[in-house]
């Protein structure tokens, strides 16, 4: 089966002087060649191309990196689904599947010790479950997350995410999907007010996604909701589930999408916060959304690996972590922000220069703990950093053509909106 997709489009000057293509092409895994063909008009060249053709090839490695970094993030959201809070650690997924995880798995139905029968399915943390005496109805089952409500029956003990198929995204993931099309439909451009109207109908449309779990966030968002509150207003924050790790996700897409159309890093910070707003109301989220804009800048444009070890340092440091350490191996966390994001730091120096970004999402899915969204994290970091790694991991995902058409859609949105910003500036560069 085979792809061909082209990876950007150019800034006008490009056009006679740099083409890009990309083949793809499906076997039994994934084949990425990537040709840059130099066309020139006679010997000579001018400086002013010379400058072009670098901006162009910056500029196609920056979508190339973007594109893996977005798979990356899917593919390692997708991969530890099966394995998500066991606590056990790597005893426990020996235990429950008989062996590690070694590729995209479908989780068990029933697991011991789950608790989300003890959750909420009417607004945050823990709490009765039943439906509203009046409406007859339930957050969970009825207003979001439809026909799941069964799923958090405390007389039972479901996986949290028992309906999901190998290789399918929990709801944060298919969120990033939702967040790339809007992106995509804003033309390339980030835009909160265009997302939530997005969530909102997405969340409230059936079968729109097929986790039977949401997080604290989102139960509290649409608690709110059903009570007449805008939506502006509906975010919300229990104090304890709210400022986690899971929260990091959609900033760091927002982050990606603003800093590869060219706009500067202060403009990246607000595009992750905004983001990161939309769903939950955190000042805590807030400040390491914008450190994170930073981390995902560098990974996305630098072209040293150390350039990338230095901003996974500068942002332990802006947080208030310890800097990361590679010499520590996996550990088991829960998804509180200073417990998870330490090892999310170290798996990133440890695996950096990247050479095996399954590897390092494989090691992770194996951990257990709050290995999802850490996962969803190390994989746009690494993803970034090794764009054929990237690639190879897409054929494993559920609706994999659905999604690689979506990232690509994205990607070209917003290189397009690149030139234009850098038409806007009267310059002849891609940025």
């Amino acid at each position: 089966k085979y792809f061909f997709r082209n990876a950007m489009r150019f800034h006008p000057r490009c056009l006679y002087s740099f083409t890009f293509l990309r083949l793809k092409f499906f076997t039994s895994g994934v084949v990425v060649l990537s040709l840059y063909s130099l066309c020139t008009h006679g010997i000579l060249v001018s400086q002013q191309d010379r400058t072009t053709m670098k901006s162009c090839a910056a500029s196609a490695a920056v979508d190339a990196r973007l594109r893996s970094s977005l798979l990356s993030l899917l593919s390692g959201d997708a991969l530890a689904s099966p394995t998500h809070w066991f606590y056990g650690g790597s005893s426990q997924v020996l235990s429950v599947y008989g062996g590690p995880i070694t590729g995209f798995t479908a989780p068990v139905e029933r697991l011991s010790g789950s608790i989300m029968g003890k959750s909420n399915v009417n607004g945050g943390g823990r709490g009765r479950f039943g439906k509203d005496p009046t409406t007859g109805k339930a957050i969970i089952g009825d207003v979001i997350n439809h026909g799941k409500y069964k799923y958090w029956d405390p007389r039972e003990s479901y996986h949290y995410h028992a309906t999901l198929k190998a290789g399918e995204n929990t709801l944060e993931g298919s969120l990033v999907r939702l967040l790339m099309r809007t992106v995509t439909n804003d033309g390339g451009e980030v835009s909160a007010p265009s997302f939530r109207a997005a969530y909102l109908k997405f969340m409230q449309t059936p079968d729109s996604h097929n986790d039977a779990y949401a997080s604290t966030c989102h139960r509290m968002f649409f608690a709110n909701y059903v009570r007449g509150k805008d939506a502006a207003d509906c975010p919300d924050n229990d104090g304890h589930n709210v400022d986690t790790v899971d929260g990091l996700i959609l900033p760091a897409v927002a982050a990606m999408a603003a800093s590869a159309s060219g706009v500067d890093l202060e403009e990246s910070r607000r595009a992750a916060t905004d983001i990161g707003r939309v769903t939950r109301r955190s000042k805590v989220l807030d400040r390491w959304a914008s450190a994170w804009a930073a981390l995902a800048h560098d990974a996305l444009h630098s072209e040293s690996d150390d350039a990338v070890l230095d901003a996974a340092r500068k942002f332990t440091g802006d947080v208030g972590l310890r800097p990361p350490d590679p010499r520590r191996g996996a550990d088991v966390a829960a998804c509180y922000l200073t417990q998870s994001v330490p090892g999310l730091m170290n798996a990133v120096a440890r695996w950096t220069p990247v050479e095996d970004v399954r590897g390092a999402l494989l090691e992770n899915s194996n951990a257990g703990g709050e290995n999802v969204h850490r996962g969803a994290l190390l994989g746009s970091v690494l993803g970034a950093r090794d764009a054929p790694g990237g690639l190879e991991l897409a054929e494993g995902l559920w609706n994999a053509e659905e999604i690689l058409a979506e990232v690509d859609a994205f990607v070209q949105a917003v290189a397009e909106r690149r030139n234009r910003l850098a038409v806007e500036r009267g310059s002849d560069e891609t940025v």
